[in-house]
């Protein structure tokens, strides 16, 4: 899970550790078949200044899409990030992104001890927007939980450990999120 979790308002920031070298986990973000193994979706990617990524099909009723605005390998990269939704006829459902994006800032460092600190900055949100958190759950069980285990398992264990952890992942996912959005007194 995150070592640090510094979200505040419409910004979600996260840190995480990973036993792999920058360079490495740069590449499962920008690398078609390393994104299809971690994230388990659809992908298509440009990964250039100006280059377009979608993360989904439409016909399964959402899609990330975005841009890329910076791109500096191995150490970081900047995109857009959009949510499209659509109903069951394959009709996109108007939401607040498709008028201003999300940013999402991702950078690579080596980690002190050994493998890289992966830090990751999305903002953008609407205050209080449910979207909000589950994105931050998103990111924490994407990366703290299924990068950091593509990258640090052989293969062959992590299909086994994605194997047990798909049947549960959206209930997990939506359990966090719930949790988050209780209000705190």
């Amino acid at each position: 899970m995150s070592k640090e979790t510094n979200s505040l308002g419409g910004t979600i920031v996260r840190t995480f550790e990973i036993n792999a070298s920058p360079d490495r986990v740069y590449q499962a973000f920008t690398n078609k078949k390393d994104l299809e193994g971690w994230k388990e979706d659809h992908y298509e990617i440009d990964p250039r200044k100006s280059g377009k990524f979608q993360m989904g099909l439409e016909s399964d009723g959402y899609v990330v899409s975005g841009e890329f605005l910076e791109i500096v390998p191995g150490e970081k990269i900047v995109y857009t990030w959009t949510i499209n939704e659509y109903d069951d006829n394959g009709k996109l459902i108007p939401n607040w992104s498709h008028e201003k994006p999300t940013k999402v800032t991702v950078r690579f460092e080596k980690a002190e001890t050994k493998g890289t600190k992966v830090t990751l900055i999305h903002e953008g949100f609407p205050d209080k927007d449910e979207q909000f958190y589950s994105h931050e759950t998103g990111w924490d069980l994407l990366i703290g939980e299924s990068l950091k285990a593509y990258l640090e398992m052989p293969p062959a264990d992590y299909a086994s450990w994605w194997k047990k952890q798909e049947p549960i992942w959206q209930q997990k996912w939506q359990k966090m999120t719930e949790e988050k959005m209780k209000p705190v007194f």
